[in-house]
């Protein structure tokens, strides 16, 4: 028995807020019917976003398209198959509930809001096509609407009432339904199929968690946070309170005498929107008898997991009434909030609609033209990616991931099960939008023009990947991204922008990075210096993890907003949530079509969707990267468009970060030169992301595969598919993880890098310098450490390189070379460390990175330490010509520590850490000309 059981056995039936043709046919809605559930919503978003997403409508799609459909008819037809079929596998339910449940709903053409008439005739016709008693048909509860429900309900036919946010307007609702049922006694059922006042059936859809939104908001404009996350939940209270009322006494007994049914209240929007509240909260507090609450997937998911079984719903009444009447007394008219959200739902259910005609007729085009997302030719490693999908559809894999099973990966669930949010973030974060736009336009109308964003890792790199991507909108902010902790690029910022105008975005999922933290107290005491004080924190905008740190000095240092994410989400898989958002809404972006391609993805990469036989694109890229790092093609190359490029750096912080642990791993080259195929050894494994007709690689790769080469080739249609793109390549490396036997989720070797930083900063505090390293040899200006007995620059770095474990070809264990430049950021010292980068790939025909220090220690950082020990690392440091200091307190001169101290640490740190691990390290430390002493190195490099 599950908790859904238990939930029937207290009084509340479970329906789920999903639907999609293999959810059906690959047996699990079955499943679920097995566990409890007890009926099914549906509607235009979702069926969009399964029709767009995946494979499962293809074959049906093009009939009906060479047949010259028009896309809204191509719908009908799709989704009236589909309702019909998940109906009939809840026939057994409407039976054996005596008509209770089992109902299937489907939605009137949302464009029809406003009309009586039309709602009415179409509703009636749906009906009657679907030719099934446990249908229902959505109606909104708008003005137009509830006469069209005494109609419906008069004529026989099952309403499901939507959009419902009023008590007023629900007593209205309950009132034309009874009128209903007076009619339909009268005069008896006038469809086809009609059902008699003893049989037809209607729910009234109350929406719970929007409107907590719009008054926290309003709440929050004045300052109250005592109300905030409880007015949903005390409105849902007195619905089911006037329910009571309305469903007792005359004229009810009379028709509850004939058999008449209750119209049942159902919770809908129960899904938690805002992080710091529990995820389980609209379920937990609103169980009671004869309700239906209609729960989202990542929801339900929570629930079984660890929801409350409690009759709550008539617990805390008085409580409940004295909460909305303190709501008035704050001058929060809760009437015209419902009002207001009543319309944006009307809109919000039209938009989808309309998205989905788009959807169909570029999904008609698609297939007509046989354009593909993904195509993969492996070579000789096609039967052993195939046994791998067979092996993820026998074990279950990918609905077990969406299950939150941390078997998956490891016995134990720590640091998994917390870190699955990001698979819901494309559908939540929606709800999200108007805030973070509001937001977005609030700075413009303040006189921002520019955005700086301090953070590290995936805090940065999603930001950094979406400005240099998308470039910046007319009249926005432009964006920068300092996550370099040389005083030289601190400087930077610091002359380039004009504080008055300019707005920090401090972003630590942890709330206490270093170097998040350093940068906020520098900048914020410059913008303190150029404004008056009291308006420093106007300049600041927070995005952090519910109850860190950073959250509680933001308050006191009244940051001009704070943007709290889901707890559950990593940094690295944070690009779909605030993380990543509000900083793509100063720049501009249209945050809908990103989180739409994303949740498209979402769809395709679901566990109905079986890796053999389906499309699932993420299961299929992930179970061809661990499979094939299994084999010794550990180095996924990423060879990317050029209008896609900044991309690359996303993914390999999610790769290195995710995957290299336990002695394993998978080594992202992002950035390397495209060359000839015989560059390249038997450890590759190329993955193209391509833009539709961009055809800069096409040649190159096609080399590669007539020269067996394993390459994977992701077809983008425009920029915005970057948001399917993130998602994909996020399934994908938890799938790898999986054939790795590793926690894709955490990151040991970060979190040790940063202790030895620490080590190193609390001893400079102590006594006033850092340890020194005394380097091996000098040569003009190049101090070398090395434990090489060669004293001079080429021998000794000839000696260094020639340690690569050649691996076999194509066996395993194969050296990459890692360049770490705990350099200036700059365009001609990373041009130079190119070149270097190049040589040494053409050279020794090995796997090359280049990453700046300390960036890259919150990302392939975790790859170098953690994984098989086959790295070369070719460390490169410099003297700091002009330092920063670091505020030990902002708003306040004191400073014991500086930019220069922290990097050189932080260097020192990451040195020791790689030792620690047995790591080959060669440092290079350039006293004078930075590019000349790196052409010292390229030159003393072979050609």
């Amino acid at each position: 028995m599950s908790k859904i059981h238990d939930l029937a056995r207290l009084g509340q039936s479970v329906w789920y807020d999903y639907i999609r043709r293999s959810f059906m046919t690959s047996g699990e809605l079955k499943a679920r019917i097995d566990k409890g559930l007890r009926g099914l919503t549906s509607n235009p978003s979702i069926f969009s976003k399964a029709i767009a997403g995946s494979a499962d409508y293809d074959e049906a799609l093009r009939c009906l398209a060479e047949e010259g459909n028009p896309p809204g008819e191509i719908y009908e037809a799709l989704a009236l198959e589909d309702i019909g079929m998940a109906a009939d596998f809840f026939r057994p339910v409407y039976e054996s509930t005596g008509g209770v449940d089992g109902y299937v709903s489907l939605e009137v053409d949302p464009t029809l809001a406003r009309d009586s008439l039309h709602t009415v005739s179409e509703a009636k016709r749906l009906f009657e096509k679907l030719q099934r008693p446990n249908i229902m048909i959505k109606v909104p509860a708008t003005p137009a609407g509830i006469p069209a429900i005494a109609e419906l309900i008069g004529s026989g036919v099952n309403v499901n009432v939507t959009l419902l946010f009023s008590v007023k307007v629900y007593r209205s609702v309950a009132e034309a339904y009874i009128r209903g049922l007076e009619k339909l006694d009268a005069d008896g059922p006038s469809v086809m199929g009609g059902h008699s006042v003893d049989k037809v059936a209607s729910v009234a859809s109350f929406f719970v968690s929007r409107v907590d939104t719009a008054v926290d908001k309003a709440l929050e404009a004045i300052g109250n946070k005592d109300l905030q996350g409880k007015i949903a939940i005390a409105n849902a209270k007195m619905a089911y309170l006037e329910f009571q009322s309305i469903f007792s006494g005359m004229p009810w007994e009379k028709l509850s005498a004939k058999g008449a049914r209750a119209q049942r209240l159902l919770w809908a929007s129960t899904g938690t929107k805002n992080p710091i509240y529990p995820d389980t909260l609209y379920v937990d507090a609103l169980i009671g008898p004869d309700t239906v609450n209609t729960i989202p997937p990542a929801t339900l998911t929570n629930f079984l997991d660890h929801g409350t079984l409690s009759r709550t719903l008539t617990e805390g009444l008085e409580e409940a009434t004295t909460q909305l009447r303190q709501l008035s007394g704050q001058g929060v008219d809760l009437e015209e909030v419902t009002r207001g959200l009543l319309e944006e739902g009307v809109a919000a259910f039209v938009k989808p609609f309309e998205a989905l005609l788009v959807n169909i007729s570029e999904k008609q085009r698609r297939l007509l033209e046989g354009r593909k997302d993904y195509e993969a030719r492996l070579g000789g490693y096609e039967g052993a990616v195939g046994d791998a999908l067979v092996h993820l559809r026998k074990e279950g894999i990918m609905s077990r991931i969406w299950a939150h099973d941390h078997r998956v990966w490891k016995e134990e669930p720590g640091e998994i099960v917390n870190r699955l949010g990001w698979l819901y973030s494309p559908d939540v974060m929606v709800d999200a939008i108007p805030g973070i736009t509001a937001f977005a336009e609030d700075a413009r109308a303040a006189g921002m023009t520019s955005a700086l964003l301090l953070g590290m890792g995936g805090s940065s790199l999603a930001p950094e990947m979406f400005r240099r991507t998308f470039g910046l909108r007319q009249g926005y902010l432009d964006l920068s991204v300092l996550d370099s902790t040389d005083p030289g690029a601190v400087l930077y910022y610091a002359g380039q922008l004009d504080p008055k105008k300019t707005l920090y975005i401090v972003s630590t999922k942890s709330g206490g990075t270093v170097e998040t933290l350093s940068f906020m107290k520098y900048f914020y005491n410059a913008v303190s210096s150029a404004v008056e004080p009291e308006e420093a924190g106007s300049h600041f905008v927070a995005i952090t993890d519910p109850g860190s740190s950073l959250e509680s000095m933001a308050k006191t240092l009244d940051f001009r907003r704070t943007f709290l994410n889901d707890p559950h989400i990593g940094g690295r898989y944070s690009a779909l949530s605030y993380f990543g958002l509000v900083p793509a809404a100063l720049v501009g972006m249209d945050l809908n079509q990103l989180l739409d391609r994303g949740s498209r993805v979402a769809r395709n990469c679901e566990g109905c969707n079986c890796p053999v036989g389906g499309d699932n694109s993420g299961a299929r890229l992930g179970a061809v990267m661990g499979t094939l790092a299994l084999k010794g093609r550990d180095k996924l190359t990423l060879i990317i468009s050029p209008p896609l490029a900044p991309f690359g750096a996303w993914v390999e912080q999610l790769i290195a970060e995710s995957t290299g642990k336990d002695g394993k791993g998978i080594l992202p080259v992002e950035g390397e030169t495209v060359a000839e195929p015989a560059t390249y050894a038997g450890d590759r494994v190329f993955a193209y992301v391509r833009l539709q007709g961009d055809t800069t690689f096409d040649a190159r790769v096609q080399a590669l595969e007539e020269a067996g080469h394993p390459v994977v080739r992701l077809h983008l249609g425009d920029l915005y598919d970057i948001g399917g793109e993130i998602f994909r390549w996020e399934m994908a490396t938890a799938v790898a993880g999986h054939f790795l036997g590793i926690n894709p989720f955490d990151q040991p070797n970060v979190e040790s890098a940063k202790v030895l930083a620490r080590e190193l900063v609390a001893t400079y505090r102590k006594e006033g310098r850092l340890p020194e390293l005394k380097p091996t040899f000098e040569t003009d200006g190049l101090f070398v450490t090395t434990d090489s007995s060669i004293l001079e620059l080429k021998g000794a770095l000839k000696e260094f390189l020639e340690r690569a474990d050649p691996g076999g070809d194509p066996a395993g264990g194969r050296s990459y070379v890692g360049l770490q430049a705990y350099l200036e950021p700059d365009e001609k010292t990373y041009a130079m460390l190119r070149n270097l980068r190049e040589r040494i790939q053409k050279k020794y025909r090995m796997a090359t990175t280049l990453g700046y220090g300390p960036r890259f220690l919150h990302s392939t950082g975790q790859l170098h330490k953690g994984d098989g020990g086959k790295g070369l690392f070719l460390q490169f440091t410099s003297e700091t010509v002009k330092d920063a200091p670091i505020p030990d307190q902002a708003g306040k001169e004191a400073s014991t520590l500086s930019f220069g101290v922290l990097k050189t640490a932080q260097a020192l740190g990451d040195r020791r850490g790689l030792i620690e691990a047995d790591r080959q390290v060669m440092g290079f430390h350039l006293t004078g000309d930075v590019i000349a002493g790196i052409k010292a190195v390229l030159d003393a490099v072979e050609s």
